[in-house]
């Protein structure tokens, strides 16, 4: 299975996407819904491209991959459980697929791959007066380790600021 990155899930240009199949059954997990306030076209820069990156989240995909939420309290997905091996073929198999997991938890909404061990924390916010999403991942959720934002040219404005800076 290809790994989830902890970035934003990007298709190279001459791949085709995969299929969106919200109809397909994960063990475990149920299709769910991306609350509202988070939903719509944003945008995010690296310091070293001079081209903004879409993060494309709808009612129920986040940049392509259909969203669900854990159902199963019993399903442990990290490393220390005996019900979920990262490198049994099996669990492989059954949890491939363009899905992630998603969740909202203390005003941030969630999101990894159903193998993966770390979050992806998106926040709604304002930076300079623009409306922004606050992104961070490991173990600190205040970090802030990017930033995307609802207009592309405040994200090629900004895409050389350090967000680590950024109290929210």
């Amino acid at each position: 299975m290809e790994k989830h990155s902890t970035h934003f899930h990007t298709k190279k240009h001459n791949s085709v996407a995969p299929k969106i199949d919200l109809h397909k059954k994960y063990k475990g997990f149920a299709l769910t819904t991306v609350p509202e306030e988070y939903r719509g076209t944003w945008y995010r820069a690296d310091p070293y491209s001079k081209k903004a990156t879409k993060l494309v989240i709808t009612t129920h995909t986040f940049n392509g991959y259909v969203t669900y939420r854990k159902t199963d309290p019993n399903l442990k997905l990290d490393h220390n459980s005996e019900k979920l091996d990262h490198n049994s073929e099996k669990q492989n198999k059954e949890y491939a697929g363009n899905a992630v997991m998603i969740s909202t938890d203390s005003g941030a909404l969630k999101e990894r791959g159903f193998l993966d061990t770390v979050d992806m924390s998106y926040k709604l916010g304002q930076f300079k007066g623009q409306d922004c999403l606050f992104m961070s991942y490991g173990t600190n959720p205040k970090a802030v380790n990017g930033v995307a934002f609802k207009d592309k040219k405040a994200a090629l404005k900004y895409r050389k600021y350090d967000f680590s800076k950024v109290n929210q």
